[in-house]
């Protein structure tokens, strides 16, 4: 069963939600992660398959998984078996927007700003514009706003002006219990076109 994070629980702060959600994450049994790990990433292949079709040729910017996000590598290597080009974001500096480079699940890793591992640099792992990203959630509510770690990189992402940078797609995925009430969103937050849970899929209305 879901249990969401209540009003009555969470006054509103985004700081109070997202220390109990990260401690949920954190308090999760292996058992119950690789449950909804798999029940999430039949979804989420679902719901690209649906929208795409074949994904040969279609670039996703993914993420490497980090303090209890779940963790979707397996679909990624099964994306690129398909034919789908893969991409991580990697952080050039505070207070700017992600750049997504190409990326292979084989590929040796190096820290990057904050210590995520990110691609090697090269001819062969240039710069890319995903038309689909996977963005991980600690929260997010039926409108397809999404709480994170505060940081604001994938909203400025997302706000991207330039023509041919905003993704076709933006997708969060997140785990079952991290469904907020509407809150507030930030004059920065830009929402999302859907989020993914083990149990669901919210395609917020337009």
């Amino acid at each position: 069963m879901v249990r969401e994070v209540s009003k009555a629980e969470s006054p509103g702060p985004r700081e109070q939600w997202r220390r109990e959600l990260l401690a949920r994450r954190k308090a999760l049994d292996s058992k119950s992660r690789a449950v909804q790990e798999q029940a999430l990433a039949e979804r989420l292949d679902v719901h690209l398959r649906l929208r795409f079709g074949a994904l040969a040729g279609i670039t996703i910017g993914v993420y490497w998984p980090i303090r209890g996000e779940p963790d979707l590598r397996t679909l990624y290597s099964h994306w690129q078996a398909r034919g789908a080009l893969l991409a991580l974001p990697v952080v050039d500096g505070p207070g700017c927007p992600l750049r997504f480079v190409r990326w292979r699940p084989d590929d040796v890793l190096q820290p990057g700003l904050h210590g995520v591992p990110v691609p090697i640099e090269d001819e062969t792992h240039p710069s890319v514009n995903p038309q689909v990203l996977v963005i991980p959630c600690v929260g997010f509510d039926t409108r397809g706003y999404r709480l994170g770690y505060g940081g604001g990189y994938y909203d400025r992402t997302l706000a991207r002006d330039a023509p041919g940078r905003r993704p076709v797609l933006a997708l969060g995925v997140a785990w079952s219990d991290a469904r907020l009430p509407e809150f507030e969103p930030l004059p920065t937050d830009v929402p999302l076109d859907g989020v993914i849970t083990p149990q669901q899929t919210v395609t917020p209305a337009r």
